[in-house]
């Protein structure tokens, strides 16, 4: 498998522990398959029926859910014509599962021993739940502050569970200096190969055409990221007409890439954001992120934790309990509705990333207020 650096260029083939350049970029494995609709394997009911445009094949899985082929859900709220993806009903309950399946499969093919992961939540549980399933044992670094109901979670599944002091770079720090084990979801460049496959799902659940708009919050940039290479190979091989607008939600608490992305030059400290899943100071994949939303005509937004909060309650109250980070992607939704950004009756994705069942503790403090 060739990597690539995103800052050098420098070029590295066949070390399967590496995750990061010589000069601190993170490494890429971008390729081009060929595929069509004729490609799909209809018996699959899951991502997998996509395979040939993965650089993992299903059969040679040794550890899986049948994950994917979630549902296209319709909201009956708000103006535009919307429809959830509901990454929340993934085995281990959000989006992050696409990654790691890809991830996890590949490093116990190459032999790995033990896994070393990073994690503000959503990640640990995921790479837990895996590691628990294809009998590796792993590790995870999380913040202090993390969901009680994430935690518990991993210690379910059998994980070795360091809590960090300090920010989620500090946590971070604390994971990478396990080098030949670490494979944090936001530095290894299979996870993003993995999270591609919402975007071949979308494909065949509209009908074979690209949404108009896609919504969904971003820390480091799985979603986005993934939606976004998903799609620019659709349109590669003739199978799309043209990529949906894809907009990337941040909370203004932590929005370094919203401040990258209208120029902003503000040293403001960043503070605590009751959307853990995407409080990440330092994105490595910031850039890439900002460039996607440009290309595709898209938006990156930044939402107040009083409309994140609303939005929890309101989106609950209409059959969607989802965690506080998926619903700062809904408050940044009303906010393009208001400025008529998105107008009604506008085609409109929400990406679910996380089942708000993580996320019991905090989500019942908030019904309080």
């Amino acid at each position: 498998m060739k990597l690539n650096c995103s800052k050098c260029d420098a070029a590295y083939e066949g070390d399967k522990s590496r995750w990061q350049c010589d000069c601190g970029g993170y490494l890429s494995y971008e390729f081009m398959p060929i595929f069509t609709k004729a490609d799909i394997k209809t018996e699959r009911h899951n991502m997998w029926r996509y395979d040939f445009a993965y650089p993992l094949k299903y059969e040679e899985l040794s550890t899986t859910y049948n994950e994917g082929l979630t549902p296209l859900v319709k909201v009956g709220i708000n103006t535009c014509n919307l429809y959830a993806k509901m990454e929340s009903l993934m085995p281990t309950g959000s989006f992050k599962d696409r990654g790691t399946v890809m991830v996890v499969n590949y490093l116990k093919k190459s032999g790995v021993e033990k896994i070393t992961e990073d994690s503000s939540g959503n990640a640990g549980a995921s790479v837990a739940g895996y590691c628990a399933l294809a009998k590796i044992p792993c590790e995870i670094y999380v913040p202090k502050a993390t969901s009680k109901g994430k935690l518990i979670q991993m210690k379910a599944y059998g994980a070795k569970i360091y809590e960090i002091e300090g920010t989620r770079e500090d946590v971070a720090e604390a994971a990478q200096k396990h080098k030949e084990s670490y494979a944090g979801h936001n530095w290894h460049p299979l996870f993003i190969q993995g999270t591609k496959s919402i975007a071949y799902e979308l494909w065949e659940q509209n009908n074979f055409k690209a949404p108009e708009n896609i919504i969904a919050s971003v820390g480091n940039g799985s979603v986005i990221l993934g939606l976004y290479y998903g799609f620019k190979e659709l349109l590669h091989n003739n199978q799309i007409d043209k990529l949906p607008r894809l907009f990337a939600v941040q909370a203004e608490n932590c929005n370094p890439i919203y401040r990258e992305y209208i120029g902003s030059e503000s040293n403001e400290p960043f503070k605590a954001t009751i959307a853990e899943g995407i409080s990440l100071r330092v994105p490595n994949k910031g850039s890439k992120v900002v460039q996607a939303v440009r290309e595709t005509g898209g938006e990156v937004l930044s939402v107040k934790e009083e409309k994140i909060i609303q939005a929890v309650k309101t989106i609950a109250k209409h059959g969607f309990y989802v965690e506080p980070t998926s619903a700062a992607a809904y408050a940044g939704l009303e906010s393009l509705c208001e400025r008529e950004i998105i107008k009604a009756n506008d085609h409109v994705i929400w990406v679910i990333s996380g089942n708000g069942l993580k996320a019991n503790a905090e989500i019942g403090m908030l019904l309080d207020k």
